[in-house]
């Protein structure tokens, strides 16, 4: 497995992986149908590769090289892409203003989830902020993601804050 910078040419891969972890992400309390979520969902990433670009964001690819048979029947090395991390080197945390780099998504594919993609995304993205000077590396992330919540806890996040939600019901 590496770890590269990414381009547009990733853009098809981000954006098909860009909802495929939305089930993941939800929270309980959001009652909404997955058909209504993913529509948002899509029309948010329709505009994300031009934010990454306006905003200065930097997006890391992570690649397996995997075994396959040509037409020929001659088995050849591909470079398949696995998960993606995109860092957005100019924000300021909201209290104090100070820099830092915020992990805007990370997602992996389902099959190789658990076999250290996400953690070298991680290390490409902290390197990257600790070569352009930046002092922190923030996140968000779903309280019932146990499965991410785990490998940020690993990877030495700590919670500074809690986002909170509660549902209203109808007015009567």
């Amino acid at each position: 497995m590496r770890v590269r910078f990414g381009s547009v040419r990733d853009w098809p891969f981000i954006y098909a992986m860009g909802k495929i972890g939305i089930p993941y992400s939800i929270s309980p309390w959001r009652k909404q149908s997955m058909d209504e979520t993913l529509k948002y969902r899509e029309s948010i990433l329709k505009g994300f590769w031009a934010w990454i670009e306006q905003s200065g964001s930097v997006v890391f690819i992570a690649e397996a090289s995997v075994e396959e048979e040509g037409k020929s029947g001659l088995k050849t090395e591909k470079n398949r892409s696995i998960g993606y991390l995109v860092l957005q080197t100019s924000s300021r945390e909201e209290l104090t203003g100070i820099s830092q780099g915020w992990i805007m998504d990370l997602a992996v594919l389902p099959e190789w989830r658990g076999k250290g993609v996400g953690k070298e995304l991680l290390i490409a993205a902290e390197k990257h902020c600790r070569e352009q000077g930046i002092p922190y590396l923030g996140l968000a992330v779903s309280s019932h993601n146990v499965r991410a919540l785990h490998l940020y806890e690993q990877f030495g996040f700590a919670e500074e804050r809690k986002l909170m939600v509660k549902p209203l019901g109808k007015s009567e």
